[in-house]
């Protein structure tokens, strides 16, 4: 539920902020609260995961994606994620995330995600994903740019290209994993 909550405020607050563009690098602030920890006492790894879901509301907000995605029934399906955690996170911490579209290809459009605790570097990560129709169709991420006025396919930086392999690769062991040639899954 606190999630929920998050989303609206974030929500709320990108119809104030100022206006990005497609690839801007953004930030968007948070503060730990009691219940994003665990047992431990320090932000479970599911928690970071899905505040890189929020960081995609305030980019759909402050870009001003949002509205075309509603009106053509598209929205994105995460098909990969990683993170690498170095540094743990407590109550009641302030911290930011900075997400950038790094660009995509024809299927696949990746994004960057920073958390820092005031410059210190507490979490990276990636996030891969394509479009789909309310119907659960494949759209082209060039036909979503071309409705956002948005470059075709920009050039991947290198990290990026990585990412997208990556989940490639990610895909392919899945199929593989839930086949058999006995005909037995």
């Amino acid at each position: 539920m606190n999630l929920f909550l998050r989303i609206v405020l974030v929500w709320l607050k990108g119809l104030f902020k100022r206006r990005i563009g497609v690839l801007d690098a953004f930030d968007t602030h948070f503060t730990v609260w009691w219940t994003d920890q665990d047992a431990l006492r320090h932000v479970t790894n599911s928690r970071f995961f899905s505040l890189t879901d929020v960081c995609v509301i305030d980019y759909f907000m402050r870009a001003r994606v949002w509205p075309t995605l509603r009106k053509n029934s598209w929205f994105p399906l995460i098909v990969y994620e990683d993170m690498h955690f170095l540094k743990p996170l407590r109550y009641p911490s302030k911290f930011r995330v900075r997400t950038q579209f790094l660009g995509w290809d024809g299927e696949r459009i990746v994004a960057s995600h920073r958390f820092f605790r005031g410059e210190t570097l507490i979490a990276s990560g990636y996030t891969v994903a394509r479009f789909v129709d309310r119907k659960g169709k494949a759209v082209s991420v060039s036909t979503v740019a071309a409705a956002l006025n948005a470059p075709a396919s920009p050039p991947l930086p290198p990290e990026a290209a990585e990412v997208v392999e990556r989940s490639r690769a990610a895909a392919a062991s899945a199929s593989l994993a839930g086949s058999s040639t006995s005909g037995v899954a």
